[in-house]
């Protein structure tokens, strides 16, 4: 393979370089925002990857179909409110490339913000918020699996012990995770739970599931908040209403939650609620459940691999995205303290 770096002022900017360097079938390896506000792409050219890129274009011919036309399609497939399908196409249109998913990516790129999984012990402790149902403790656990198989060590701090076999899910999970796990009911509980914690660990809070319409609900929740003063993630299951999604993520964003994780994507073959929770709620894309399995069945999302999965038609958009994201990183928030 022969690989090659670029440093430019933007995504879009380095995809347009790369296709000019090294051919329509180049592959973006890695994505890094530097401390100046510049990206730092590494591509690759290799000719296996090559056989698969071609299968994917001659889906999508770019040669004789307005790639701007397939992207509203894709988007109006999956059912995106006509003002932010004008939006995203609006932006892919100023990206210069010849692929539909390069340009949708490079729209993406500019639209919606992403941050990716903790990998160790971080400075506050990651809070997985939801309506009931949607994932959380689930979530948690696979997090968890990714730590084990990092060698890093996890705690677990559940709000959700009075929920009639919660308890028992996530103990079962802990255990056979090598996670330890903490139980809080009250604000001052977190807290103290929190003090008992080691400098080493990842701390994850799985809080109980809450109607986000409900504001005594969230009321609650910003209780435990304050005490801790945690790094919040949106868990919602795809495929929903967009509208009805998106007016949850903004209900989950007022009480300061700046990441979102949807899940439950191998039951869906719509996306359009994702999307629109991400920008109406302003929540950066952190990973997405696209398997029930435990061990691998939370994937990190970016751009390109966001992109790849809408495309209709494959048998298993997910397998897309998996790879994508295996190839591409996106620098953590948690590590500097700077979100994008």
């Amino acid at each position: 393979m022969r690989i090659k770096h670029y440093i430019c002022q933007n995504l879009p900017e380095a995809m347009s370089l790369i296709r000019d360097d090294l051919g329509d079938e180049a592959i973006i390896l890695s994505s890094e925002e530097m401390s100046d506000g510049r990206v730092q792409v590494t591509a690759g050219l290799d000719d296996d990857l090559f056989v698969e890129e071609q299968a994917i274009q001659d889906d999508f011919p770019s040669d004789d179909i307005d790639f701007l036309d397939r992207i509203t399609d894709i988007l109006e497939f999956h059912r995106l409110p006509q003002p932010l399908i004008n939006r995203i196409v609006g932006d892919a249109s100023g990206v210069p490339a010849h692929e539909w998913h390069l340009a949708l990516a490079g729209a993406f790129d500019n639209k919606l913000s992403f941050s990716s999984l903790p990998s160790g012990p971080i400075q506050k402790p990651l809070m997985l918020v939801g309506p009931p149902g949607d994932g959380k403790t689930a979530t948690i656990a696979k997090i968890c699996a990714r730590q084990l198989i990092q060698g890093q060590k996890t705690a677990v701090i559940t709000l959700d012990g009075s929920k009639t076999g919660g308890l028992e899910q996530i103990s079962g999970f802990c255990h056979r995770l090598n996670a330890k796990l903490d139980m809080a009911d009250t604000p001052n509980e977190l807290r103290a739970a929190m003090a008992r914690r080691s400098a080493d660990e990842l701390v994850l809070i799985d809080c109980f599931g809450v109607n986000p319409f409900d504001q005594a609900a969230l009321q609650d929740i910003e209780e435990f908040t304050q005490t801790v003063d945690p790094e919040i993630a949106v868990v919602l299951s795809a495929g929903g209403d967009v509208f009805e999604t998106a007016d949850k993520a903004e209900a989950f964003a007022a009480i300061n939650a700046r990441h979102f994780i949807p899940t439950k994507l191998d039951m869906t073959h719509r996306y359009g609620g994702i999307l629109t929770a991400a920008l109406t709620g302003k929540l950066a894309l952190m990973a997405a459940g696209t398997s029930p399995q435990i061990a691998d069945g939370l994937t990190p999302i970016n751009p390109v691999s966001l992109a790849r999965l809408l495309l209709p038609g494959e048998e298993d958009p997910q397998s897309d995205l998996s790879q994508e994201a295996n190839q591409a990183h996106v620098p953590s928030p948690f590590a500097t303290g700077t979100r994008r």
